[in-house]
């Protein structure tokens, strides 16, 4: 009969550590507001909208009312889980009245 195979690995291997992962960043609907760019994965399309209105359902959940960028795309919502990214819409805060020049 053959020999018994020959381990050639030590007998206290410890086991090998789990990989960890930073979790990957989920958009919300505290970070998305009327007047922002949306990049929206709808199906495996993507493409860029405007945001137009953000509608709560009774579950809680967000849905979007998007105006897209490109006239090839036909969808008007979307949901936050579909967003990609976000483009903020710069909010410039209002400087107070300034005084006439040469007054």
């Amino acid at each position: 009969m053959a020999d018994p195979q020959i381990s050639m690995l030590p007998d206290s291997a410890p086991a090998p550590e789990p990989v960890r992962c930073a979790p990957a960043t989920r958009v919300t609907s505290k970070g998305i507001g009327p007047g922002d760019i949306v990049e929206v994965d709808r199906k495996g399309r993507r493409f860029h909208a405007l945001v137009v209105a953000l509608d709560q359902r009774e579950s809680g959940r967000f849905d979007l009312e998007i105006r897209p960028l490109d006239g090839r795309a036909t969808y008007r919502t979307a949901t936050v889980r579909e967003v990609v990214a976000v483009w903020r819409k710069s909010r410039v805060s209002r400087p107070g009245p300034e005084a006439a020049p040469g007054a």
